[in-house]
């Protein structure tokens, strides 16, 4: 009876802990949610492949009607489709049927098709590839059985230097993220509630320095050992898996410090909700594993659906995985990449700015 009674007991004081139930249950339901949606094997019009239709014949037709099978064909002008691919990074090709390809292949000649490619969508680059080689199998079958090696595929790349990407190119820079994070967050939740409980923030009152310049000095520190850690692990992939650090090393300091920025303003404002030291595990895990899982640390976030990529944007995850994205895969200049830099910065400073209004500087009263 004893046995029961106590189990009784702990299960009642687990009841009450919101922030392990929040932990054991809606988490784990939150994350297999995303994985499910973001992993599934299809998505309508998740692919989307412009074709520039420079033919205008019978063939050209029917490739594009047997694409249209698996994609979402969108013809257009040459030039509208290489801003889809090069610019807006929103397909990851595009496809140009070149002239007199109806006639060359009657005729028997071999036509070239030339394929725009932004390989920092790798995965769907491939898929986008399978659905090529199977709507060229069908034509052929079509217009003659005996066809063979009449279409034949060039790749241009119009976002860098490489043709094909690997996964060290998105799991380094991605768990880099995921570990930085990770560590500025609870190192500052850890430091403002041990600052708390040990009254220093009580005694700093009577110091000639004002309570902004305090904390912001441990924003420094903080944000200091973010800068230098992500720069070590990336470097370490460098060296270690060859990825990319773009096209100039002050081009790679500058993202790199931004998402610094950023990931060091969203642990000060995680940290403004955080109640007691008991929490910040549990509260601290659980946003990581969310903001982490959404916003592309763990699998490209082209992969995920669109209502869900446009969600993502509002984690720092995402702003910093398109950053590395730009930097690392389309190996982008410093002009290039000012946008994304504005926004991490923009979104680091919203978040300080707001964290410094809601932290809590002086310890609960008993």
């Amino acid at each position: 009876m004893s046995l029961l009674a106590m189990a009784g007991k702990d299960l009642r004081l687990l009841l009450r802990d919101r922030a392990a139930l929040l932990f054991l249950v809606v988490v784990p339901l939150a994350v297999i949610t995303i994985v499910a949606v973001s992993l599934a094997p299809d998505h309508e019009g998740s692919i989307l492949l412009p074709v520039v239709n420079e033919d205008g014949g019978p063939v050209a037709g029917v490739l594009i009607d047997l694409l249209g099978q698996k994609v979402e064909v969108v013809e257009m002008e040459r030039e509208a489709a290489r801003r889809l691919v090069s610019e807006e990074n929103a397909a990851a090709a595009a496809l140009v049927l070149p002239r007199r390809l109806s006639k060359n292949y009657f005729a028997s000649r071999p036509s070239t098709l030339v394929l725009f490619t932004d390989p920092a969508k790798g995965s769907e680059l491939d898929v986008v590839r399978a659905y090529l080689l199977w709507a060229d199998r069908e034509a052929s079958a079509l217009a003659d059985p005996l066809s063979e090696g009449l279409l034949e595929l060039a790749e241009e790349n119009l976002t860098g230097t490489r043709l094909d990407t690997g996964s060290f190119d998105q799991n380094v820079p991605g768990f880099s993220v995921m570990f930085v994070l990770m560590g500025v967050l609870f190192g500052l939740a850890f430091g403002l509630q041990d600052e708390r409980d040990s009254g220093a923030w009580v005694r700093l009152r009577v110091a000639p320095v004002a309570a902004p310049w305090v904390l912001g000095g441990k924003l420094l520190a903080r944000g200091a050992v973010c800068l230098v850690q992500l720069l070590l692990l990336l470097g370490f992939g460098h060296l270690m898996f060859g990825i990319s650090l773009g096209p100039s090393y002050a081009t790679f300091v500058v993202v790199v410090a931004a998402i610094a920025f950023c990931l060091t303003g969203f642990s000060l404002l995680f940290s403004a909700f955080v109640g007691s030291r008991e929490q910040i595990i549990p509260a601290g895990l659980t946003v990581i594993m969310i903001v982490c899982s959404i916003g592309g640390c763990w699998w490209p976030l082209f992969m995920a659906p669109d209502w869900l990529q446009r969600v993502a944007h509002a984690t720092p995850t995402a702003w910093a995985m398109d950053a590395l994205a730009d930097l690392i895969l389309r190996e982008r200049g410093f002009v290039a990449v000012l946008p994304v830099v504005a926004a991490l910065l923009a979104y680091g400073a919203a978040c300080i700015a707001l964290g410094m209004r809601l932290v809590r500087l002086e310890p609960r009263a008993a």
